[in-house]
């Protein structure tokens, strides 16, 4: 192992190169020394050794319709975000279908991003880790650079604390087989009663965004958010100082409940980034929101669908959208919508749902967890 050799400043309090530096733990020593002025590469003279990914990258093939479907990545704008950099507006989603399960989700993730997607959003409760990680190695194997790709993972409560976030995100990164992730969110807000997490659900999310901010300072993650919190939840990270939450995702279409609407307000006026989710429903209900005649008459005035009206309605609200599919021309056709504008009264009309027919596909609810 390294012997400690670098920077005499880093060692006292009882730390020692020894102990630290010791590549047995890990491969950068025991990951519990550093923090972000103290690097395993500044303390113990030794650079951080390359990762291996867990899986073997073997040569990926796009789909036979993929290269009549390209868009360029470009087009796509992208959300600046406090950090700095920034996020693009349109992305995929990797969660809840038969295609984003096993070998269906790696050529998911290899297709959308030959075509020209560029954000990928996925959580440890998808259970598809190894998978969306080999799709995206064999897009960079093929030639889409790593650092235009923004990938986007979530921490679950039974995760939740300072030692168990910080186990999660090395255990992340070695399933994924990435050497950092590009957005880390915390999925929500309830804290499990089980004794998997520790016990104050307030505390718990801080020691967990701590541990978030201490794999950030190391390069593990570049940017930190979360999902399904509201005003209150978002304001006790920011209490924290440190690294701002740069990012909330929640349910947002056109029939969410005036919380969600204003949850969006909130992060907007705090310089967070917002993504929806659920953007044409969810799994058993999607097929009823874009049948109805008003988004059909809309989408046949601009030659779209009335699944991209819903997508274009957000992105105009400046919220980031990422539906989920594993068929080529339905990934290429959520990534043109940046071709036309709805207009006022199309936006008026998207913004006036009475709040009797408002409701939620997934009942996540900003706020309610203690």
């Amino acid at each position: 192992f390294a012997s400690g050799r670098g920077d005499p400043e880093c060692w006292g309090g009882g730390l020692t190169g020894d102990f630290c530096c010791d590549t047995k733990k890990g491969q950068t020593g025991d990951i519990q020394c550093w923090d972000g002025d103290y690097t395993f590469e500044r303390c113990c003279g030794a650079s951080v050794p390359m990762q291996r990914s867990p899986l073997s990258t073997r040569p990926g093939v796009a789909s036979y319709d993929v290269a009549q479907l390209l868009v360029a990545p470009s087009s796509v704008p992208g959300l600046p975000l406090l950090g700095g950099g920034s996020m693009p507006i349109a992305g995929i989603g990797m969660c809840c279908r038969p295609g984003a399960n096993g070998d269906a989700a790696r050529q998911a993730v290899l297709d959308y991003l030959l075509m020209g997607g560029r954000h990928i959003d996925d959580a440890t409760v998808y259970k598809n880790h190894a998978q969306v990680g080999e799709g995206i190695r064999q897009a960079v194997a093929a030639g889409v650079p790593r650092s235009d790709i923004f990938l986007t993972t979530k921490i679950n409560p039974p995760h939740f604390g300072f030692e168990t976030a910080t186990d999660w995100v090395a255990r992340s990164l070695q399933e994924l087989g990435m050497e950092y992730i590009d957005l880390v969110l915390l999925h929500w807000a309830a804290v499990p009663t089980d004794g998997r997490a520790c016990k104050d659900p307030k505390q718990c999310r801080q020691e967990t965004w701590l541990a978030l901010q201490r794999a950030k300072a190391k390069g593990q993650i570049r940017h930190l958010g979360a999902s399904n919190f509201g005003e209150r939840q978002i304001s006790e990270l920011l209490a924290l100082g440190g690294a701002p939450v740069e990012a909330n995702q929640i349910e947002y279409h056109p029939w969410v409940p005036e919380l969600h609407l204003q949850t969006a307000e909130f992060c907007h006026r705090h310089g967070i980034v917002v993504t929806a989710y659920g953007s044409m429903g969810s799994a058993g209900s999607a097929a009823q929101m874009v049948t109805q005649d008003e988004l059909q008459e809309m989408g046949r005035a601009h030659g779209k669908t009335a699944g991209q009206v819903l997508l274009r309605w957000a992105v105009q609200r400046n919220v980031s959208v990422i539906p989920g599919t594993s068929n080529p021309n339905h990934m290429s056709e959520n990534l043109r919508i940046f071709d036309f504008s709805l207009n006022a009264q199309d936006m008026a009309m998207l913004d006036s749902i009475p709040s009797d027919q408002r409701f939620l596909h997934f009942d996540h609810w900003p706020d309610k967890a203690e």
